[in-house]
C-alpha cells in the first residue's frame, strides 16, 4: 500500500538513497534540504532547517497540504563531528546538539499531531551504533546520538496508544560524504595531534569501505513496508554490528582494549 513519507536530510547520502528507494516501489516520497534544489525526479524536496522551529512547521504543514496525511516520517537530517573533546569547539558542539538531537525533537512534535488525527503513523530516527559504543574523538557525535536513543525508547511507550509505532535504526559507516561535511574543527597545543589523527583516517577509511548507501536504503525500506516495528534495527557490516554484542558478553575492560586497538589510539 502506497504511503506518504518524509525524509529529512535527502539532498544526499543515506537520505537521497532512501527516498530513490521508496519512490521506485510506488509511495509518495517528499524530501527535505536547508536549501533544496528543485524536485529530483517524482521525489518533492520542501525547504526544512531542523535547527529552526518554524521552519519544521512550516514543512510539515506543505506535506499535508499537499498529500493530506503522513504516514511515516524519517529523520535522517545529522552532523558528523570528530576531534579531542577537550579540544573542541564549544559553538560547533552545540550546533550538532542542535541538529542531531533537537532537530529530530522538532520534526517528532509537528509530525505527531498530524499522526495522532490518522490514528496511524511510523517513525524512524537514523541513529549509529556509536550510540550504544562510545568511540575514541567521537564523544559529542556518539552522545548525541545515544540521546535520539532514549528519545525513541520513551517515545514508543508515550505514542502506542494511538497506533502510532517509533523505532530507530542503529546505521554502522556508509558510503556518503560525511568524511567531507563532519566538523574536524579543534584548537590545539599538539596534546592530541597524532593520536587524533591517525584515528582519523581510520574513520575515514570505515566511511570508504562502508556499506553502499543503496543497500542500507533497500534494508529500512523494508522495514518501513512491515505492519509492526521492534524498538532499534542494526544495519551494517557484520563486524560493527557484532561489536553491539561483544559489549553486552565481554568484561568492560576487555571491550574497552577492543575499541582502543581498533581506534588507533
Amino acid at each position: 500500500m502506497s504511503k506518504t513519507i518524509l525524509i529529512t536530510g535527502a539532498s544526499s547520502g543515506l537520505g537521497q538513497a532512501l527516498a530513490y528507494e521508496l519512490n521506485e516501489q510506488g509511495h509518495t516520497v517528499f524530501g527535505t534540504s536547508r536549501s533544496p534544489e528543485g524536485d529530483q525526479g517524482n521525489i518533492r524536496m520542501l525547504a526544512m532547517d531542523v535547527q529552526q522551529e518554524a521552519s519544521v512547521q512550516a514543512a510539515i504543514q506543505q506535506v499535508v497540504d499537499e498529500a493530506g496525511q503522513i504516514d511515516v516520517v524519517v529523520n535522517n537530517a545529522g552532523i558528523g563531528i570528530a576531534g579531542p573533546l577537550e579540544e573542541s569547539d564549544m559553538e560547533e558542539i552545540e550546533r550538532v546538539m542542535n541538529t542531531n538531537v533537537l532537530g529530530v525533537i522538532r520534526v517528532c512534535r509537528a509530525a505527531l499531531p498530524v499522526m495522532r488525527k490518522q490514528g496511524q503513523g511510523q517513525i524512524f530516527t537514523i541513529s549509529s551504533i556509536g550510540a550504544k559504543v562510545g568511540l575514541p574523538y567521537r564523544s559529542i557525535y556518539c552522545a548525541s546520538k545515544a540521546a535520539v536513543d532514549l528519545i525513541t525508547e520513551s517515545l514508543r511507550l508515550e505514542v502506542r496508544r494511538f497506533g502510532i509505532q517509533v523505532t530507530g535504526i542503529h546505521a554502522g559507516d556508509i558510503q556518503t560524504d560525511i568524511n567531507a561535511n563532519r566538523i574536524k574543527t579543534y584548537h590545539t597545543d599538539g596534546a592530541y595531534t597524532g593520536s587524533f589523527e591517525r584515528a582519523y583516517q581510520i574513520i575515514d577509511q570505515e566511511v570508504e569501505e562502508g556499506m553502499p548507501a543503496r543497500k542500507v536504503a533497500k534494508t529500512i525500506a523494508r522495514r518501513i513496508n512491515r505492519g509492526r516495528l521492534h524498538p532499534f534495527y542494526s544495519v551494517g557490516k557484520p563486524l560493527q554490528r557484532l561489536s553491539l554484542v561483544l559489549k553486552r558478553l565481554l568484561p568492560s575492560i576487555w571491550f574497552e582494549r577492543i575499541i582502543a586497538r581498533y581506534s588507533g589510539v
